[in-house]
């Protein structure tokens, strides 16, 4: 039954993912953690990400911005390795109490569409890069503070959704290798949960095809409110 619902789980995460070029570690950490440890969702999610990155970014055929992404991906691969040692020594509740508490600031932040005056923009991705690093290597969040960055610039949909899906597919490749060198992929329900990655090939492609089709500024609302009741319930 447990991984019946943790299926469904990553076939809607997906789907949001493969329409909006984000919200799959988003909703798929907070529901997945009612049913498996964080040391098994987050090695997973972060294993998924690999393939459902690289089929949008091979989708969307968009050449990204590899300079702006050179300072993002450099200070994130930095700061990936300290991520995986909390995600590995931290307590599992304070980091399932921390990000619900990140959820729901970071659903409020991009609901409330707030937009920084950015003087220093080298500066604004040294820190969105550290930030993107650490919470990839902890909990496999590392698009929020990418993307808050990203959208605060008037960016064409697609562009930006190359440059997104290209840093968090090499984020991914080094995470996962500081999983495997940790030990993080020999637990029986990490393994299990591989048998699940049909369903989110599934999903990413549902979403790719209605991404276009459906009213993207209402869905990613939607989303980001559901995001907020997810924080919250995960809170109580």
């Amino acid at each position: 039954m447990a991984y019946i619902l943790g299926g469904i789980i990553i076939l809607i995460a997906a789907f949001v993912q493969g329409a909006t070029s984000f919200g799959f570690s988003l909703i798929a950490l907070p529901l997945l953690g009612l049913i498996f440890e964080l040391k098994v969702i987050v090695p997973a999610l972060v294993a998924y990400s690999i393939l459902l990155n690289l089929i949008i970014l091979i989708r969307l055929k968009v050449y990204p911005n590899l300079k702006e992404l050179a300072i993002l991906g450099f200070f994130a691969v930095l700061f990936i390795p300290l991520g995986v040692n909390l995600l590995i020594f931290v307590d599992e509740k304070i980091l399932k109490l921390s990000v619900s508490v990140l959820l729901i600031l970071i659903a409020l932040l991009m609901l409330s569409g707030k937009t920084f005056n950015i003087k220093n923009r080298t500066f604004a991705y040294a820190v969105a890069g550290i930030l993107s690093g650490l919470l990839n290597g902890a909990v496999s969040l590392s698009g929020p503070p990418v993307v808050v960055l990203l959208a605060n610039e008037n960016r064409n949909k697609n562009d930006f959704r190359a440059s997104l899906t290209l840093l968090f597919f090499l984020l991914n490749i080094v995470t996962i290798f500081l999983y495997v060198k940790k030990g993080l992929f020999l637990e029986p329900d990490l393994i299990n949960m591989m048998f699940l990655t049909p369903l989110m090939i599934i999903g990413t492609f549902l979403g790719i095809h209605f991404g276009n089709r459906i009213d993207e500024v209402k869905f990613k609302r939607l989303v980001l409110i559901l995001l907020i009741v997810m924080g919250i319930a995960n809170l109580i």
